[in-house]
């Protein structure tokens, strides 16, 4: 299993309020954002995910007084349960995105301190 650390490889922002994940196949909430970057996102959710699962999934991105739906294709990379039973924190990479998406991250995560 691929841990969190071996994944980092772009800033990161954390979430500080609540932002549900949408899986967009069977329309229905699979988690809450804990952080994202254009590389991959870091998702609590019930149930662990299938090893190496592919997802098309959704969240609104904060955008100043407005939001972005921002839609993703993942790829689960690690799971392991988190300290609520049966919820699961899952580091997922991204697969597939628009330019436009992938911009609006980046904007959204912004430079990180050292």
């Amino acid at each position: 299993m691929i841990t969190p650390s071996e994944q980092r490889r772009a800033p990161r922002k954390q979430v500080t309020s609540p932002m549900p994940v949408t899986d967009v196949m069977h329309d229905r909430v699979i988690g809450q954002l804990g952080n994202l970057s254009v590389g991959g996102l870091l998702l609590i959710g019930p149930g662990a995910p299938t090893p190496g699962l592919v997802r098309q999934v959704s969240f609104a991105l904060p955008d100043g007084e407005r939001t972005h739906r921002v839609t993703l294709g993942i790829q689960e990379q690690w799971h392991e349960p988190a300290a609520t039973a049966g919820q699961f924190w899952s580091g997922y990479r991204i697969v597939a995105a628009s330019d436009d998406d992938l911009r609006r991250i980046d904007e959204w995560v912004g430079p990180q301190p050292d």
